[in-house]
């Protein structure tokens, strides 16, 4: 009967990691642990997380030394890159290998020296191994081209993100950083075979590819054959053309552009006449173009309707008004964030630009970056009536009695803020609190991440 109630203490703590650690950590005999079955241990490890069963694994208690058994981890994701069995010269039996694989849906390949063997992954592959894969998340990926080309066979992959590095460093001399270049246009060809496999993969619902290089937007024909895809992300290709590839992606609910990389803009802005093949995609929801500079109303206009929530501009020099006006159109938006640095050619919005934004009366949150010059001009947003959170940034740090003439009339303009973040290429990081509001001040400068919700 003890053990019995032990058991359904721990049980009972499944919504809380931290307390079954502590829990299962307390049992300084073992006495009860020793006697949990293999299957009351499986209930457990399924609520952790790989940290949290890290720490378990870590508690120095005789009963989890089985917690090495696959069993208890095929819930949590497979490092290729570390697994024996996917090396040549390792032997295992198919017996154990399908143990490790067994139930496991997420893949994930960080190293990009590791030798996986091509053989290896194919005979998985050909055989049902690794069918039960959903997710697979592969870095430094030109290094592993013939890899994922066996993977991408597999019948039941939903979720692919590939990404691929090596653009030159800060600190690399201009010899290391030719090197470097000449590395990366090296790695085209590795990049535009993966690509063109990823068309295959038609079960696909998400597709994340980040390239520190630049592929050619021509290259982008494979998408046409994923039609199942609900989410994509491009960060890497020149889309100055391509973009016509996308327009039977009628699924799409969250769609991430951006026009090059951090690294390399291309030498040709995206026509933004393009965009109208994006015309029928009017399931999207969460938007976010990068890079696409000379923006309108013409660009904007295929996203005007009631399905977008989420609209990121980022780095899109030269907006025109008529892109705010189209903005405007977009009522059911939640956020909408205007991202610039100081080195952007950025737009300059007046009163007289940023009143087409009043139509957005569910708006919560907002990101204006170098858009605007007199505070005062914000006083005319009265129509956002449930913003919460208002984001800033500004060339030069802000001034105590500048801030003062800032807060008050964005308090008397936006009755429910709750947060103002202001950022400035040089600002010190800090935040104060006046009433209700909360005001975080920090730096920002071109290429940070920053937490704008």
């Amino acid at each position: 009967m003890d053990d019995e109630l032990s058991i359904r203490d721990i049980s009972m703590n499944f919504d809380d990691d931290d307390t079954i650690i502590r829990t299962v950590s307390d049992y300084g005999d073992d006495a009860v642990l020793t006697r949990l079955p293999s299957h009351q241990w499986k209930e457990i490890i399924d609520f952790l997380t790989v940290e949290d069963f890290k720490a378990l694994r870590l508690t120095g208690s005789k009963a989890l030394h089985n917690l090495t058994d696959p069993l208890f981890t095929s819930h949590l994701q497979l490092r290729m890159d570390k697994a024996s069995f996917f090396f040549d010269g390792n032997n295992y039996s198919e017996q154990e290998a399908r143990r490790w694989l067994s139930k496991r849906t997420r893949l994930v390949i960080n190293d990009g020296n590791a030798n996986i063997s091509t053989r290896r992954v194919a005979y998985m592959v050909q055989h049902g191994f690794l069918d039960s894969v959903t997710d697979i998340i592969a870095a430094n990926c030109h290094c592993h081209s013939e890899v994922l080309q066996r993977l991408a066979m597999l019948p039941n992959v939903k979720s692919l993100k590939i990404l691929d590095s090596g653009a030159p460093s800060d600190d690399e001399d201009d010899e290391g950083e030719q090197s470097s270049i000449a590395s990366l246009d090296g790695n085209l060809d590795e990049l535009e075979t993966i690509i063109e496999v990823i068309g295959n993969m038609t079960s696909l619902t998400s597709l994340d590819i980040e390239f520190d290089t630049v592929v050619s937007g021509s290259r982008l024909t494979f998408l046409r054959r994923l039609v199942n895809l609900k989410y994509l992300r491009l960060r890497g290709f020149d889309l100055s053309e391509g973009i016509s590839n996308m327009a039977g992606l009628i699924k799409l609910e969250t769609l991430h552009l951006c026009h090059g990389n951090f690294y390399s803009s291309p030498n040709d802005d995206v026509n933004e006449k393009d965009l109208m093949f994006l015309v029928g995609l009017q399931h999207i929801t969460r938007l976010h173009l990068e890079g696409f500079d000379c923006l309108s109303g013409i660009g904007m206009s295929p996203f005007v309707s009631n399905s977008i929530t989420d609209l990121v501009l980022k780095h899109c020099e030269e907006s025109s008004e008529d892109c705010l006006s189209s903005i405007g159109r977009m009522t059911k938006l939640k956020s909408l964030h205007m991202i610039n640095s100081e080195c952007d050619d950025a737009p300059i919005f007046g009163s007289e630009d940023l009143h087409h934004l009043n139509t957005l009366s569910e708006l919560k949150a907002l990101s204006l970056f170098y858009v605007f010059e007199e505070p005062g001009d914000l006083s005319c947003l009265k129509g956002l009536t449930a913003l919460e959170i208002l984001n800033l940034a500004y060339e030069y740090p802000m001034e105590d009695e500048e801030l003062e003439e800032v807060i008050i009339p964005l308090l008397s303009t936006f009755p429910h803020l709750r947060k103002l973040r202001i950022f400035s290429p040089d600002g010190m990081a800090y935040s104060l609190n006046n009433g209700s509001l909360e005001i975080e001040f920090s730096s920002y400068s071109f290429g940070d991440l920053v937490d704008l919700h």
